[in-house]
């Protein structure tokens, strides 16, 4: 992949990734809508993820973060949940090659290093890493080498845990992007602290996004305005579908409405040079203001403030120079309401 070329068309357009994540519920057939659905909305990429239960989950031990305690069957234990999700690889070929056929960039965050291979060999043009990786150096190490560029996903760490990880990836690859995230489904508004993303950026000199778990578009509008060029939002068919990130997913018509909204403030920011713009042109004729006489006037005055006053009319003589009209000898007669202009003064030479 042209990552300097993906980079300056994230600049002029965005770069929004659909996270369908595990939305299809471990269905080939939902994967597919879930790609129709990312098309439809306008996003530029779908991502899922891939993994082998096995290598990612211990039967007994791990355990289920607080929002999935709240979204799937508390009878089944983290390892067989997940297990229910997993999609094989010969499905991810699958998936891979109908999005080429619709022209939306397939990527997928693998979990473990035989995935990331896998996923290596299959082409994709980004490789995604999960918050839940941001300490496992090695595993960023193994992804770093794989020689593709790194989207670096940095939720629920600190500081210096997100800079180990920069750190390592970008000792054996410089082609990195950071996003910003909040681990939380969904994320709260007053805890996304977005102003980190102009900081992150100028700390490690990386493009930085945002990975967006929060229930709008308030906060990733406002990121835009900060910097951030790449989003990531999860997608879904059916918020009320079972499993674990539905309830903090956006529907197909809220992604649509997602990608349009940050558009439209992208487009606003402009190129940051002040002027004229063309909309303004023939209101800035209606409503600025030029010196009239406020009452009559005899050729031969000299002008006095109390002598002026100032009327929206189409032109004039320009307010900025009213140093050099006070004091200045009538050469005519004026009305009152009548525009002044240079001519009807007499030369101070």
């Amino acid at each position: 992949m042209d990552y300097s070329l993906f980079l300056e068309k994230a600049e002029k357009n965005l770069f929004i990734i659909a996270e369908a994540g595990v939305n299809h519920n471990g269905d080939i057939r939902q994967a597919f809508r879930l790609v129709d659905a990312a098309i439809e909305a306008g996003c530029d990429a779908v991502k899922f993820q891939t993994w082998l239960t096995e290598k990612v989950y211990s039967k007994d031990r791990s355990i289920k973060p607080e929002y999935q305690q709240r979204t799937t069957d508390t009878a089944e234990s983290e390892f067989e949940t997940i297990k229910k999700l997993e999609l094989a690889y010969e499905e991810f070929v699958q998936i891979k090659e109908y999005c080429d056929k619709r022209k939306i960039m397939f990527l997928s965050t693998p979990d473990e290093v035989e995935s990331a291979n896998f996923l290596s060999q299959l082409g994709v043009g980004l490789m995604k890493t999960a918050s839940q990786d941001v300490t496992n150096l090695p595993f960023l190490k193994h992804i770093a080498q794989l020689d593709i560029p790194v989207i670096f996903s940095t939720g629920a760490c600190t500081l210096a845990e997100l800079a180990s990880g920069v750190e390592v990836i970008s000792t054996h690859n410089k082609r990195m992007i950071i996003l910003h995230c909040v681990s939380a489904y969904p994320a709260p508004m007053d805890e996304m602290n977005i102003s980190v993303i102009p900081n992150l950026k100028k700390m490690f000199g990386f493009p930085v996004g945002l990975s967006d778990h929060t229930s709008g578009t308030e906060v990733a509008c406002a990121a835009v305005a900060l910097g951030a060029r790449i989003f990531e939002k999860h997608i879904t068919l059916d918020k009320s579908m079972e499993g674990p990130d539905h309830q903090a997913s956006l529907i197909p018509e809220e992604m649509h409405h997602y990608c349009q909204v940050l558009r439209e403030v992208h487009n606003a920011l402009g190129d940051g040079v002040k002027r004229i713009m063309p909309s303004e042109v023939n209101n800035r004729k209606a409503f600025r203001r030029f010196p009239v006489a406020a009452h009559d006037l005899p050729v031969g005055s000299i002008l006095q403030v109390d002598d002026l006053c100032f009327k929206k009319v189409v032109n004039g003589i320009a307010p900025e120079f009213m140093d050099l009209v006070i004091g200045a000898e009538l050469s005519c007669n004026i009305e009152a309401d009548a525009v002044l202009t240079w001519q009807m003064l007499r030369s101070r030479g």
